[in-house]
């Protein structure tokens, strides 16, 4: 991901799916969220945050529109990216199955 790409998947992918975030949480009776912060975790890997003016500038903006960005490992092992957990059940599952469906066709 090139430095440029990152700002604008943001700006035209996630936050138009979420275009109620601002910095203040509100509440309807019930409690529920109606409008409030959002919260991005991703890793550091290459083009997602660095040192460069614009995206000192580009986190400055999203903190001010109540978006408030978590920073990973890059390549982190599962204990430190959600993502990563989710596939360590998911994978050997998909592997067997794999393994299943080839034996079975070269049987034929």
């Amino acid at each position: 991901m090139d430095k440029t790409l990152f700002p604008l998947f943001v700006n035209e992918v996630i936050l138009k799916c979420y275009p109620y975030v601002q910095p203040e949480t509100v509440r309807d009776a019930d409690g529920r969220k109606i409008k409030g912060t959002l919260v991005i975790k991703t890793d550091t890997g290459p083009g997602r945050l660095c040192k460069d003016i614009e995206h000192v500038e580009f986190c400055e903006d999203l903190l001010n529109k109540g978006v408030h960005i978590m920073l990973g490992l890059p390549n982190g092992t599962e204990s430190t990216q959600e993502m990563d957990q989710g596939f360590t059940e998911l994978k050997p599952a998909t592997d067997k199955s794999t393994v299943r469906v080839a034996a079975m066709k070269m049987a034929k």
